[in-house]
């Protein structure tokens, strides 16, 4: 017998084109063959705003402000990543494998990067390779320590926006028999939401846990959730409460 967990209401969404999204929950089938995936929420020191003048190059040729930039980040910070680990840690009650994807190039160049992330870096930072971000011998390229990622996680490096053209996640997806995942993680305007469409292209059921996650720009965060097409959209609180109605181990 399935259990229906209601959820009450729908998201109102800034901007053009379909506004709203349901926030249906899945029924209990869905934690069957289910993974927790989390996308690049990853080790990092918290810094002072930005200013105008301190945007990267890159960010400022794609029309980035300081504004989008710090209330992204605190965002991530005060927010998506406290509600990531809430819901780590309810899907680790539950059984789920656990599959952390991180930022990973091996070579300290880039040359195993994606050409297009590899051309932004030297864009933004020449060729001075130690002040590159993800470098896998670096802090900043590990899984976020509050996780606790432990033994018998899978935590997997990529080196590209989605997951599964740059990295063996698929591999290890299908030997666990994985049907439906649970996302958590950023960008949804590019690493979370490159790997979640390619996740249902794939043909996986994708659970998204919009106030999990974060964007470059958090005005436009919730659209790109919008456009990433997931099965299903809920709030933390909401997630926790179906993973409450599922008590048994998986």
């Amino acid at each position: 017998m399935c259990i229906l967990v209601a959820v009450p209401g729908c998201v109102t969404l800034p901007g053009a084109g379909k506004s709203t999204y349901d926030r249906k929950a899945p029924d209990a089938s869905f934690f069957e063959s289910c993974a927790f995936v989390s996308v690049d929420f990853q080790e990092s020191t918290p810094s002072a705003p930005l200013t105008e003048d301190q945007i990267p190059t890159p960010w400022k040729k794609a029309g980035f402000t300081a504004e989008d930039i710090n209330a992204a980040n605190t965002f991530a910070q005060e927010i998506a990543l406290p509600n990531a680990v809430k819901v780590a840690e309810a899907c680790r009650n539950l059984g789920l494998p656990m599959i952390f994807i991180h930022w990973g190039y091996c070579f300290k160049d880039g040359m195993d990067l994606d050409p297009e992330i590899r051309a932004t870096m030297l864009d933004g930072q020449g060729t001075n390779y130690d002040n590159w971000s993800g470098y896998i011998g670096r802090e900043d390229s590990q899984v976020a320590k509050v996780f606790g990622v432990r033994e018998g996680d899978y935590v997997i490096a990529k080196t590209a926006q989605d997951a599964f053209s740059s990295s063996n996640i698929e591999f290890v997806l299908r030997n666990l028999g994985v049907n439906h995942i649970v996302f958590v993680g950023g960008h949804t305007g590019a690493c979370l939401g490159k790997t979640a469409k390619s996740a249902k292209r794939l043909g996986y059921t994708t659970l998204c846990v919009e106030d999990a996650t974060n964007n470059a720009r958090e005005s436009t965060r919730q659209q790109d959730i919008l456009e990433t097409g997931y099965d299903y959209v809920l709030t933390t609180e909401a997630f926790l409460s179906l993973a409450e109605n599922h008590k048994f181990p998986l």
